[in-house]
């Protein structure tokens, strides 16, 4: 049988105990910091004339439902995917590579003038894009960063939009290191050939179209 006269403390006692365990114990807890990176990649080299004297609007790229997020996407096997919520992108990815397509573009000079679809000047094409992938590869030695891109080129008729070309491109480039840093830096050269290849193709269609007033299309994968 158990004393009660062991467990009827005071309640001012019980009170102490609370203050002075409270002072001995620590509380917190540390949590791993969180790490923002960007995507940026510069165009160098010569420009050319402008293939077409009209602008060029390009529309908010949209993603995959998997690649949407800011946060940073492993593919671990054939059938799983994890979510890393301490590596993420300082913005969306759709928001971020939409920019730089916008930048890009501007640089290469096929176009009078190229701009956001919010931007109040006409123009004769559209860009539509759509990012298909974006993750990191760890399915194998050496690890891969994936990231592939679908394109539209639409001229923005008074009646209707006609799709002129359009393009899937995907790359993937080794990872040096299991690090977030070489990550982001592989990331960051499979975007440059991809955006190098887009430029090479538009200005491939542009001048065709120019010349001769012929429409294609292109359903390989570069």
């Amino acid at each position: 049988m158990i004393d009660s006269t062991c467990c009827a403390l005071p309640l001012a006692a019980v009170g102490v105990a609370v203050i002075v365990c409270s002072g001995c114990v620590s509380v917190s807890r540390s949590y791993p910091e969180k790490h923002h990176y960007a995507l940026e990649v510069v165009r160098q080299g010569e420009t050319i004339d402008p293939v077409s004297q009209t602008g060029l609007k390009i529309r908010k790229f949209r993603a995959s439902s998997v690649f949407e997020g800011k946060e940073f996407v492993y593919r671990t096997s054939d059938t799983r995917y994890e979510v890393d919520f301490y590596n993420e992108w300082m913005v969306s990815p759709t928001a971020m590579l939409t920019e730089q397509v916008v930048t890009w573009l501007t640089k290469a000079d096929l176009f009078h003038y190229v701009m956001e679809s919010s931007g109040e000047l006409e123009a004769q094409y559209i860009l539509d894009g759509t990012i298909t992938a974006m993750y990191g590869d760890y399915r194998a030695t050496p690890s891969k960063a994936v990231l592939g891109l679908q394109v539209f080129l639409i001229h923005d008729a008074a009646i209707q939009d006609e799709i002129l070309w359009h393009q899937e491109y995907r790359k993937e480039v080794d990872v040096g290191e299991q690090t977030p840093d070489a990550l982001v830096s592989a990331w960051n050269a499979a975007l440059r050939m991809i955006l190098m290849a887009l430029e090479a193709d538009l200005n491939r269609v542009l001048r065709r179209t120019a010349s001769n007033g012929v429409l294609e299309t292109s359903p390989n994968t570069r």
